[in-house]
């Protein structure tokens, strides 16, 4: 899933922080920069914190203002978070379970979702004859914080792309960037997520069942399960509080898991494995159990119908009222009948040769013309 939000600059900087407490944050889930304006920049690597408060304040890292004017980060949105955020069944494959392969396909996934968005949807405004114009930039940069934990210490791997308010021309100059279009795109841009996670756990043997819109589950973990790890803080408390008017108040199951859920807000820091027992504690608590982890190596999945099959089949179904349609269209009709069949790099290649049937969003993607307008205006300056 993947959902979006506007940033402040106060709301940016708490993503910096150590928000996330699970013991094994920094080694499992490194922050970093991502994007061709990161690089541009001379940015890689691990977030330093003076480098990301430096971008929020629309400066570069050695902080000069990539805009050519002073900037009031009170009046103005310095970024936009893409927050993709896991299935529950594989939070607990990656978090309760400890299976890192499952982490390294969540961040392989989230990568190839931001290169879409960047190739696709970075964008920025400029002047034209006709008045202001959006341009295709192809570049942005972006950085990356995953978490582990929602606010009610439940098991939620997610990533937080924070995508700064900056873009480059390729005269060099820095512009805002304009995030309509990826907001537009947002469940297009989910489900590229959730395609690329559902087929790289396909090939580490998982099974997964597709639900609607292009989500998915994985199988073997029972809706108890999934439900016990999604309920708000009252309701676990209201479970604990049940548990000990039966008497079993010296359970160190219940203690474990009371002390989990009673931290409203995160702290920093937290003892070491206290959420690995207070989650392990819950499971006991109401009789559930985990499936087996698939073992093995990954292996190259069989697929039911190959790529240029499945969009031949999307071309048939989406051209019964049309002849001529948006790539989009068939892409997301794709990942909402075959997830998880072939991959994003297959799937574009198997559209590309029926170049006859399919329309670009020319409305949200610029002409090359406004582009050499703006920077042949910027030569006569």
């Amino acid at each position: 899933m993947l959902s979006t939000s506007n940033l402040s600059a106060a709301q940016a900087e708490t993503y910096y922080t150590k928000e996330d407490y699970y013991s094994k944050e920094e080694k499992s889930h490194p922050t970093k920069w991502v994007g061709k304006g990161a690089v541009a920049l001379g940015l890689s690597g691990v977030v330093n914190q003076q480098d990301f408060s430096n971008l929020l304040a629309g400066k570069s890292p050695n902080g000069q203002s990539l805009t050519g004017r002073v900037v009031d980060p009170e009046k103005r949105w310095v970024g936009t978070d893409f927050t993709f955020s896991a299935p529950k069944s594989v939070s607990i494959a990656a978090l309760v379970q400890e299976d890192e392969r499952v982490l390294a396909v969540h961040h392989q996934a989230v990568s190839k979702a931001l290169s879409v968005l960047e190739e696709r949807y970075a964008q920025t405004r400029v002047s034209t004859p006709a008045g202001r114009q959006k341009v295709t930039t192809g570049n942005l940069a972006a950085a990356v914080f995953t978490h582990s934990t929602s606010r009610e210490a439940e098991p939620q791997l997610h990533s937080h792309c924070v995508v700064m308010n900056a873009t480059q021309l390729p005269d060099g100059r820095w512009f805002s960037f304009s995030n309509e279009a990826a907001i537009a795109n947002q469940k297009l841009l989910g489900q590229i997520y959730q395609n690329e996670l559902a087929l790289a756990l396909k090939q580490h043997g998982y099974e997964i069942e597709p639900k609607a819109h292009g989500q998915f589950e994985l199988k073997g973990y029972s809706p108890e399960l999934l439900k016990a790890f999604s309920t708000r803080r009252q309701q676990v408390l209201k479970l604990i509080e049940e548990w000990e008017a039966t008497g079993a108040e010296n359970n160190r199951a219940l203690r474990e898991t009371a002390t989990l859920v009673s931290r409203k807000r995160k702290p920093k820091e937290v003892d070491e494995g206290l959420l690995q027992r207070g989650w392990n504690a819950l499971i006991q608590l109401k009789g559930l159990e985990l499936p087996d982890l698939p073992e093995g190596k990954p292996q190259l999945i069989r697929i039911s119908a190959s790529a240029q099959a499945v969009v031949e089949s999307a071309i048939q179904h989406c051209g019964e009222r049309e002849s001529v349609f948006r790539r989009t269209k068939l892409e997301r009709f794709v990942f909402e009948h075959q997830l998880g069949g072939q991959s994003f790099d297959e799937l574009e290649d198997a559209i590309a040769a029926h170049p006859e049937l399919i329309q670009v969003e020319k409305d949200k993607f610029t002409t090359q013309a406004a582009l050499n307008l703006e920077l042949n205006r910027s030569e006569e300056r």
